[in-house]
C-alpha cells in the first residue's frame, strides 16, 4: 500500500537536526523535499509549493473562497539521533513487521506530515476544493529550536501579509485517563506551551593544580549555584490553562474530588498540593529550570580556571525570561552568561472556545468516538509558538492513541507506529480537511 511505503521511504531518510546547523548533514533533508515532489505528484501539481531555508515546505491549496481567511496544519520533518543499540529494528530502517511500521519519526513527527499528505492526496483525486484556502508548512529543525524552519515560515507569511483562523501542530494525544483518576480516554489538545530557553553560565575560578587548592574551585562554584536553584524554586501558580484542563476534568471525577476541580481558583491551594507531587503535572505549576549539560577540566588532578553549564528554563504563562532570570541573580552567585542557545517567552493561550477548538474536538468526536476531548498546558515545545503573529489560535493535537509505553519510545529506543493509529491519522486529517466550514 503507498501511504505504508510513503511512511517508510521518509523514516529511511536520517533528518536528523543539530542545533549548530554546521553540524547537520543535509543530503538526507534535501532528498525528503525531493522524496516529497516524487510520492505526491498530484499535490504538487494542484498546490501552490514554496521552499523557505532550502528545506522547509509551504504548500497553499486554493480554496473556492479567496476573502474567507485560510487555515494552517504543520508538522515537522527533522528527528532526533538515534543509534542502532537496544533497537528491535535499526531506527532509519521503516521496517514493517506486518503490524508495526519501526523507526525514529514514526511518532515524532514524520507520521504526522505524511498522513496529511495522504489525506490531502485522496481528496485532491476525488476532486474535492475546500470552502477556504489551506496551508501545510513543515519544518526541518523543530527538534533544536525550529530558528531556520518554523521561524523562517513565520517570517514569510508576514511579509506576505497572509494570517490565519488557527493553526493545527502536534501535541497532545489521545491517551488513558488512568493517570489522571478516570476511566475515560482523554484527548488531550494543548492550548498555549511553556517558553522554552537554554542559557549556557560561565563560573571562574584558580587554576593550577589540585594538591593545593583554594577555598572554592570553579567546579565548586558551580556546583553550589545549581544546589541553590534546584532548592528554591520559582513559585507555584494556578494559571487560567490549568484551570481549563481541571474544569473540563471535573465531570468524570465523583463527589467531593469533582466539586473541587470543578472550582479551580478557590480550591488553588490545595490543589497545588497535590499536583506538585506528580512531575508531571508539576511542570504546569511553575516555570521550571533544568540543568542538562556541564563542562570543566581537562584533568583529574588539574584545577579548571573555568565550569559551565546549561540550564533548560521553561517559562509559563505570566512569568517572563527576564523575570527568571532575575530569581537566578537574586541567589547572590557570581556568573556570567556566556550563551543563549535558545530563548522564547510562553506562548499566549488560545481560545478555550474557539473555532478550532471546536471543531478539532468534533473530528475527534468522529475518529475517537469514546474519548474525552480536553485541553491543557504543552510543557515541551512545538513549531506552533512561532506562528502567534500570524494566528489567531493555534492548537496543538497529533491524532493517536498512545499507551505510556508507547509515549516513551519518543526521543528513546523502539519508537514505532502501528497500523492502526497510522491509518487513524489518515482518517482524521482526511476528515478534518473534508468538513471545514
Amino acid at each position: 500500500m503507498d501511504a505504508i511505503k510513503h511512511l517508510q521511504d521518509a523514516i529511511r531518510l536520517a533528518t536528523v537536526s543539530h542545533a549548530d546547523p554546521y553540524e547537520t548533514d543535509w543530503t538526507p533533508f534535501r532528498e525528503f523535499v525531493d522524496f516529497m515532489a516524487e510520492a505526491y505528484p498530484l499535490i504538487h501539481e494542484k498546490m501552490e509549493v514554496k521552499l523557505i531555508n532550502d528545506f522547509a515546505l509551504i504548500y497553499r491549496w486554493p480554496g473556492t473562497s479567496s476573502e474567507a481567511k485560510p487555515i494552517l496544519l504543520t508538522a515537522h520533518y527533522d528527528v532526533v539521533a538515534a543509534s542502532d543499540e537496544d533497537w528491535e529494528h535499526p531506527p532509519f530502517s521503516g521496517h514493517d513487521d506486518g503490524d508495526k511500521i519501526w523507526g525514529r519519526g514514526t511518532l515524532d513527527d514524520k507520521s504526522s506530515l505524511v498522513a496529511i499528505m495522504e489525506a490531502a492526496t485522496s481528496l485532491l483525486e476525488a476532486e474535492y476544493v475546500p470552502p477556504y484556502d489551506i496551508y501545510f508548512s513543515f519544518g526541518f529543525d523543530e527538534e533544536v529550536g525550529g530558528t531556520l524552519g518554523a521561524s523562517g515560515i513565520a517570517r514569510y507569511f508576514q511579509e506576505e501579509d497572509i494570517s490565519f483562523r488557527y493553526v493545527l501542530d502536534e501535541g497532545g494525544a489521545v491517551t488513558e485517563g488512568k493517570s489522571l483518576g478516570v476511566d475515560a480516554e482523554l484527548a488531550m489538545i494543548g492550548i498555549a506551551e511553556k517558553g522554552n530557553n537554554s542559557f549556557r553560565f560561565l563560573f571562574r575560578g584558580e587554576e593550577g593544580h589540585s594538591s593545593t587548592p583554594p577555598t572554592s574551585t570553579a567546579v565548586g562554584k558551580m556546583a553550589a549555584f545549581i544546589h541553590d536553584v534546584e532548592n528554591n524554586p520559582l513559585p507555584l501558580r494556578m494559571t487560567s490553562t490549568l484551570e481549563a484542563t481541571l474544569k473540563a476534568l471535573a465531570p468524570y471525577k465523583a463527589g467531593v474530588e469533582g466539586f473541587i476541580l470543578s472550582r479551580p481558583k478557590l480550591f488553588a491551594p490545595l490543589i497545588s498540593r497535590i499536583l506538585v507531587k506528580n512531575r508531571q503535572t508539576s511542570a504546569m505549576l511553575r516555570s521550571s529550570i533544568a540543568f542538562t549539560m556541564t563542562e570543566a577540566g581537562s584533568g583529574h588532578n588539574i584545577l579548571p580556571r573555568t565550569a559551565t553549564c546549561v540550564a533548560n528554563i521553561r517559562v509559563l504563562q505570566g512569568d517572563t525570561v527576564d523575570g527568571v532570570l532575575d530569581h537566578l541573580k537574586g541567589l547572590g552567585h557570581e556568573y556570567e552568561i556566556v550563551d543563549e542557545i535558545l530563548v522564547n517567552e510562553a506562548t499566549s493561550v488560545s481560545d478555550v472556545e474557539g473555532e478550532g477548538m471546536t471543531y478539532t474536538k468534533e473530528i475527534i468526536g468522529k475518529v475517537y468516538p469514546a474519548a474525552v476531548a480536553m485541553p491543557y498546558l504543552m510543557v515541551g515545545g512545538t513549531d506552533s509558538r512561532y506562528y502567534d503573529k500570524v494566528a489567531d489560535n493555534a492548537y496543538r493535537f497529533l491524532p493517536l492513541k498512545l499507551s505510556s509505553a508507547e509515549l516513551d519510545t519518543m526521543h528513546g529506543r523502539g519508537e514505532h507506529i502501528s497500523h492502526e493509529n497510522y491509518f487513524k491519522m489518515i482518517e482524521f486529517y482526511t476528515e478534518f480537511l473534508l468538513n471545514l466550514e
